[in-house]
């Protein structure tokens, strides 16, 4: 048995199943109606799901080595269904903010933060791979949850699409602990000690923010507008419905992809190539609103935005050690969170005051561009590939 394989696909199977977080669209109307609430009400939701989301990768550090793999995940599993639950039976938005936003985005940020360091730990010699693959299972769980929760939303309403969540968060957490248990891999506490390299840790890390919160606010600004950009370059219904899902298959490739590369090529250079990739396509489709410019322009984003959110984390690991990465990472991935708050929530505002794109294109360009020159001049410390004397 290759046992770290084996505890891969445990840590995919985790981060697969907490992906449907990122479903909530679907949910959107249906809790709106349950309620009879506004669209911004309703929508609150979402934002406490990510804010505690990332209050958790940030803190989750400090529990990850408490528990046993196999007793974490199913820990993390039980709290997110019963977050589900709670909200399902919720008799006010109060408890829904609270079950579905608070508890289930709380053990969302615990569960998928432990499953990326876990995977970089199970296969330390190709960190970039394990977690490009983790990032890439939480996306596809993302992709495919809408399918199941919308049947049950038309056969049931608002409880039945949270209550058969909450069924398949236990069912797929309790097989990614057996899964976890077979492989026998442990959480392995940190043995190196690297310390910062060209500045204090403090610095290194606002840098490290900065540059990710821009690399990633001109993805989701893109990527959270994604129908608004194909139904502004007279894309018909068939071209908006299908924008969002090309959008996700080009994340999980960039997740894949980024990730290996990050393990042969060194962070920094895959980091670098993919602001600069993000930066020229934003701004073709300012420039060039066709429709066939903005579907491919809007795939290429995809594409680096799910590279990015892989290959950051693996960078970070091996910058910094595993155990220092681990804290890290937790405090760079607040940026993730800032983003998802002003990136989409600027397109709008914009697109409200000019009926167009473009300025809020060309910004996202900007904020990429501004990335990689942070990154650059100012995130040290590693240049070279992981593995390049290891097997595949």
């Amino acid at each position: 048995m290759n046992r770290p394989r084996v505890a891969l696909a445990g840590a995919g199977l985790l981060a697969f199943i907490l992906g449907s977080v990122h479903a909530f669209s679907i949910l959107l109307l249906a809790l709106e109606s349950e309620f009879g609430v506004s669209r911004s009400t309703a929508s609150l939701t979402y934002s406490i799901a990510l804010a505690a989301l990332a209050a958790a990768v940030l803190l989750g550090h400090r529990l990850y080595d408490r528990l046993s793999p196999p007793a974490y995940v199913a820990m993390t599993g039980a709290l997110a269904a019963a977050g589900c639950t709670l909200a399902a039976f919720s008799p006010s938005m109060v408890f829904v903010w609270l079950g579905f936003g608070l508890v289930f985005g709380a053990a969302n940020g615990l569960g998928y933060g432990y499953a990326l360091q876990f995977a970089g730990r199970a296969l330390p010699q190709r960190r970039g791979f394990a977690m490009g693959f983790v990032t890439a299972c939480y996306a596809l769980g993302a992709v495919v949850f809408p399918v199941p929760l919308r049947f049950a939303i038309a056969g049931g309403g608002w409880a039945a699409a949270l209550l058969l969540l909450a069924v398949c968060l236990l069912i797929t957490a309790a097989l990614s602990a057996l899964t976890l248990a077979a492989s026998r891999v442990t959480y392995a506490l940190e043995t190196e000690n690297t310390q910062p390299v060209g500045g204090s840790l403090r610095q290194q890390t606002i840098w490290l923010w900065l540059s990710y919160c821009g690399a990633v606010t001109a993805g989701l600004m893109a990527i959270g507008h994604a129908t608004g950009m194909v139904a502004a370059s007279d894309g018909g219904t068939f071209w908006i419905t299908l924008a969002p899902i090309v959008i996700a298959l080009a994340n999980m490739v960039g997740s894949l992809l980024a990730g290996t590369l990050t393990d042969w090529f060194g962070g920094r250079s895959v980091l670098t190539g993919l602001a600069a990739l993000t930066a020229t396509a934003l701004l073709l489709m300012a420039v060039a609103p066709q429709l066939t410019v903005t579907l491919i322009g809007l795939s290429v984003v995809g594409f680096a935005y799910g590279g990015t959110i892989a290959a950051y984390p693996a960078y970070i690991s091996h910058r910094f050690s595993t155990g220092l990465g681990t804290v890290v990472y937790g405090r760079v991935f607040t940026a993730w969170a800032a983003a998802g708050l002003m990136g989409p929530a600027a397109a709008g505002l914009f697109f409200d005051l000019y009926q167009n794109y473009l300025l809020a294109l060309g910004l996202a360009a900007l904020s990429a561009v501004i990335s990689l020159v942070i990154f650059q001049t100012k995130a040290q410390g590693e240049t070279k590939g992981y593995c390049r004397n290891t097997p595949v």
